[in-house]
């Protein structure tokens, strides 16, 4: 158990330096077009088209930042969990709060993350729309088959984050109960 609890603290700490770069790499885009110019980098996995506004650019790449931010921030708590583990620490109370405040906060992630990605596909195919059809003549078709596929690609990229978010609630609930149980024996003795 303890080999494997190794490899999942090295993991998370892997995971925390693999989104810190992904954070700076975001960060250093953004700083390059604002002193550069230049074609605009992608936001929430959507290429902003170069006729919006800048303003819009700039305040859905610092949302971007912030819910990569969050993710640091929601993977250090884990490894500290993980850590907790390691020392034999694991039906505590303290666990369980982390857990569960992980859990909570992927979902927030996972909502943010689809919420954002589905406004920007809807408004970057409804303006591609409007380009292409100007009169505007059997749009709502194609606009509700546009939603379906903006919010079928966004789901489809956040689904595995409401998994491991189910998954970590579920594990959460498992150390209350074990620290329950843990309490009740230490009562008995």
């Amino acid at each position: 158990m303890k080999k494997v609890l190794s490899i999942l603290k090295l993991f998370c700490t892997l995971l925390v330096i693999s989104v810190g770069f992904k954070f700076l790499e975001k960060l250093f885009e953004m700083i390059h077009y604002a002193v550069y110019g230049g074609k605009r980098p992608e936001v929430f996995k959507v290429v902003i088209p170069e006729d919006w506004n800048v303003g819009v650019y700039y305040f859905l790449t610092i949302m971007s930042l912030l819910v990569i931010a969050y993710l640091i921030y929601l993977i250090v708590v884990f490894r500290k969990v993980i850590f907790n583990f390691s020392k034999d620490k694991v039906f505590t109370r303290e666990n369980s709060e982390r857990l569960n405040s992980v859990g909570k906060g992927l979902i927030v992630y996972g909502i943010l993350f689809l919420v954002f990605s589905v406004f920007l596909n809807m408004a970057y195919v409804f303006q591609l729309n409007e380009s292409i059809n100007p009169m505007g003549y059997d749009l709502a078709k194609s606009k509700s088959y546009n939603l379906g596929a903006a919010l079928g690609r966004s789901v489809r990229g956040n689904l595995a984050v409401f998994v491991v978010a189910l998954f970590i609630q579920f594990i959460s609930f498992i150390v209350v109960k074990g620290n329950e149980l843990q309490e009740e024996n230490d009562l008995t003795i």
